[in-house]
């Protein structure tokens, strides 16, 4: 439709995986460079996972064009299959008879994948294969000869495979993957360098002015976060919308419209693209949702203060809700307890909240003998307001996506067994280490000692806190001294480097690199670490 008036001899932004638009950014490059390297070194299993959008199938399918024509490849799309349909493919595959493929033959599928070197299974939206399913695949690995695998297997999917990956039942299979990578979202950079290839594989010739403006492609980020798939949904409906009003050039007006609409479409559903349902409520709404937050917190503390205080005799009332709220409150200049004299033999006095005065003055009631001050009154703070005496150290609180690791590696600079416990000990109410959640309060306790300039082995980096967690926690279940340290690379991108030992010489570093890629480690080398012990 909106073709010709754009001067284009395609749709540029459909979300059908077209070869013609393969485009690869930095973190799709390097999820097909480990997978080609696993082919290369037949290194068993390889996981590669991604969120919903990410382009998952298009890193699938460039690394299919990458096969040698005649190695045979089973590709499973419908994760729902039966291992009898996973073995009748493989024969096919290999060239089996009809009627000898089936498990009960096992014998001849080894025999004929050493005559053909070997076999690739991928299976696409891995993290819908059932247990069972993904043990009956681990088995299939068994097959090999005494240098080298004979089928290359390559799980791709969401999320939910890691997940789905820690359950004990499938530890056997957890421990034989070779190649793990997370597919990380576009950054701002590469969502415009997407739509300016897709637009110029469909014809777009370059004018005097661009067709997205620079605000429209920052927008485009904005509500994507980056996920090729919404970039590309939002960037067809906003080429539309631009051509039926008439304009030649789309502008973050335009994008935020589509947004906009996009949202009424969805509803509150949960098929809503999750970009495109968080973190866009107007203003006024986060206004009045505030302005109700705190309004509740105040009826809250007014509460508990009420039943704090004690009744007067003789109308049962409470003496000042004021000062109780202002206990229950840190002190300040301004909310100070402010002494007060009252007369003899009689009940104390009704104090209304507007009566109260800054701290600096000093209200005496007069009677014909002067009372002696009050006795200061200690601080009554709630239960619920009380945070427990600890140890000097930060307060954070935790928000979405926050992990202990991610947070120990932020503050610290690194993570290790140790500081993890230390952090365990000082949040006695955090029962799992692995397991906080939004709005948790959480201690991170000072570290003391002294710099030092120490040498350590990696053993591998990823992107994600997250990946470089469970690598962790794996390494530390077998008996390494595990570490995790954050770093920035050339290009400004984080990295969560995984270290196994610490050593005093680079020598001795150096020894060790080489006896960890003696047992597999392929990525074990030296490296200098600067930290606090």
């Amino acid at each position: 439709m909106y073709t010709e008036y754009f001067g284009l001899n395609l749709k540029p932004f459909n979300i059908t995986p077209d070869p013609k638009f393969l485009h690869l950014s930095p973190g799709h490059k390097e999820a097909l460079a480990h997978l080609v390297y696993a082919l290369r070194e037949h290194s068993g299993f390889v996981v590669i996972t991604g969120e919903v959008g990410t382009g998952k199938t298009t890193i699938l399918n460039a690394f299919l064009l990458k096969l040698p024509p005649r190695m045979p490849k089973v590709v499973i799309k419908n994760p729902n299959l039966k291992p009898e349909n996973l073995y009748y493919l493989l024969g096919e595959a290999i060239g089996l008879e009809p009627h000898q493929r089936s498990r009960d033959n096992i014998t001849l599928y080894e025999d004929r994948l050493k005559q053909t070197g070997g076999a690739v299974l991928i299976v696409d939206e891995a993290q819908g294969l059932s247990v069972e399913m993904l043990e009956e695949i681990r088995l299939l690995s068994n097959m090999e000869t005494p240098h080298e695998k004979l089928i290359q297997i390559m799980l791709i999917g969401q999320q939910e495979l890691n997940e789905k990956l820690k359950n004990p039942n499938l530890r056997q299979l957890k421990q034989r993957i070779g190649v793990k990578y997370h597919i990380p979202p576009l950054d701002n950079d590469e969502t415009r360098d997407y739509i300016d290839h897709r637009l110029r594989v469909a014809g777009y010739e370059p004018k005097e002015k661009p067709l997205f403006t620079v605000s429209a492609i920052g927008e485009i980020y904005r509500i994507t976060k980056g996920f090729p798939r919404l970039i590309n949904i939002i960037c067809d409906n906003a080429l539309l919308v631009t051509y039926t009003d008439d304009l030649k050039q789309v502008s973050s007006k335009t994008i935020k419209k589509v947004a906009s609409e996009l949202e009424a479409t969805y509803g509150k559903g949960e098929s809503m693209p999750r970009s495109l349902s968080q973190g866009r409520i107007p203003f006024s709404r986060r206004r009045s949702s505030v302005a109700l937050l705190m309004a509740g917190l105040l009826v809250a503390v007014a509460l508990i203060a009420w039943h704090l205080l004690p009744q007067t005799p003789a109308t049962g009332r409470p003496v000042d809700p004021a000062p109780a709220i202002q206990r229950a409150l840190p002190p300040t200049p301004e909310t100070q307890a402010v002494p007060v004299k009252v007369p003899a033999e009689s009940s104390p006095p009704v104090v209304e909240p507007e009566a109260r005065v800054p701290a600096e003055t000093r209200i005496v009631l007069e009677d014909t003998e002067e009372a002696p001050p009050a006795a200061p009154v200690p601080p009554v703070v709630p239960p619920m307001l009380q945070e427990p005496a600890r140890d000097p150290g930060r307060w954070l609180t935790v928000r979405a996506g926050d992990t202990v690791a991610g947070l120990a590696a932020d503050y610290y600079g690194r993570v290790s067994p140790q500081i993890l416990a230390a952090i365990k000990d000082s949040n006695p109410t955090l029962s799992d280490i692995n397991l906080i959640h939004e709005g948790d309060r959480l201690l991170l306790p000072d570290i003391e000692g002294s710099q030092s300039v120490l040498f350590s082995v990696s053993v591998a980096s990823y992107h994600s806190i997250t990946e470089a967690q469970a690598v962790f926690s794996d390494l530390l279940q077998s008996g390494h001294e595990a570490t995790i340290y954050p770093y920035m690379d050339t290009q400004g991108k984080r990295w969560f480097r995984i270290t196994i030992g610490t050593f005093t010489s680079r020598g001795a570093a150096i020894t060790f690199a080489q006896q960890l890629k003696g047992k597999g480690f392929v990525y074990a080398r030296p490296v200098k670490i600067s930290m606090e012990e």
